[in-house]
């Protein structure tokens, strides 16, 4: 999830835990703990292209870096405040509950998150969550606000109500998901797509509007569903996969890692004359209704190979967000059910 979404979740459960003994200190303490696993990017500078994709969500995820993380943490703030009567057992508690919420919430999203790491790097994420949603960390937010300025009763009520609300919204998105994935399968079945697997994701800002991914011969299939929509009809659109177009780098170290990266979801495409590796699993951003596949931009996206303008011979291309407004007006009509252009 976002940095202000790990910082406020560390906060409350902070708060939650240490209210008693640290008052309104256990709220810094939360914004700092809370986005400590998130500081493996400082190591970026001393890293490549393909050890930063590698790197980030790693080690300071897997479950030793979460204990080792929560452990010091505990160790620190108890030797601050063990005077003011904070015990061992709630510091180390708390700041273990810290630690595991951070990486659940990641868990959550589709990005993957290394939670076996150093042991194993699979990216493992249950795609519920988008990256950014504001209907999970605004309670989150009230209650954490409430807590700094009113405190006493009434602060720890509304920080526990905040913590309360976000997770039956986490609740929510996974019926919500499954409800989705019900229709995405049946509508696959109905019209007769072989297919070798699926993914259902949750789209920007909300749980209302959820996108299916398909893998089938040759390439993917992308369609959506609303909860709002009249039936659970569902168009469509095929993504070639092209894989001829990186037939020469194949093998080399760059693309492994995009490939490890995307779980195999991506394609390849050509765009002014040099070749772009795509994740699927993100989406994509559409200017217009109509637009076809092969003009949409995507969250993530690569140059893999020598002409590459990092030397790992992989090059993070910036995401094309020129017609903001009209992605997102997009994605708000087809949320509320009209399917023109979809």
């Amino acid at each position: 999830m976002d940095s202000l979404t790990q910082a406020t979740l560390g906060a409350a459960v902070a708060h939650a835990g240490w209210h008693r003994p640290l008052g309104r200190w256990a709220l810094p303490w939360g914004f700092v703990l809370g986005t400590l696993p998130d500081l493996d990017v400082l190591a970026n500078p001393w890293l490549d292209a393909v050890e930063r994709l590698h790197w980030h969500r790693g080690p300071s995820h897997g479950i030793p870096g979460v204990l080792a993380m929560a452990l010091i943490s505990a160790v620190v703030v108890w030797w601050i405040h063990r005077r003011g009567g904070l015990s061992w057992t709630r510091a180390w508690v708390t700041a273990l509950a810290i630690m595991v919420t951070h990486v659940a919430i990641d868990l959550f999203t589709v990005y993957g998150t290394q939670i076996l790491a150093p042991f194993s790097d699979h990216g493992f994420g249950t795609n519920n969550l988008f990256i950014i949603d504001p209907l999970y960390t605004v309670p989150l937010l009230l209650g954490v606000f409430v807590a700094l300025l009113v405190g006493g009763t009434w602060g720890v009520r509304a920080n526990i109500a905040g913590l309360a609300v976000s997770t039956l919204y986490v609740g929510w998105s996974f019926g919500a998901q499954a409800r989705a994935d019900a229709v995405f399968q049946r509508a696959l079945a109905q019209q007769g797509h072989a297919v070798e697997r699926t993914l259902t994701s949750a789209t920007p800002l909300n749980t209302v509007l959820w996108r299916g991914l398909a893998q089938v011969d040759g390439g993917f299939l992308v369609g959506y569903w609303s909860l709002l929509d009249e039936d659970e009809s569902v168009r469509f659109d095929f993504v070639p996969q092209r894989l001829e177009l990186v037939a020469e780098v194949r093998e080399t170290r760059a693309f492994e890692v995009v490939d490890w990266f995307s779980q195999g979801w991506w394609v390849a495409d050509e765009r002014d004359g040099r070749v772009r590796v795509s994740d699927l699993r993100f989406g994509e951003i559409r200017s217009g209704a109509g637009q076809p596949p092969e003009e949409w931009a995507h969250v993530f996206a690569w140059r893999v190979g020598p002409d590459a303008a990092d030397p790992s011979g992989l090059e993070q291309l910036p995401q094309v967000f020129a017609d903001r407004s009209a992605a997102l007006g997009m994605v708000w009509k087809r949320l509320r059910g009209d399917r023109t252009g979809w």
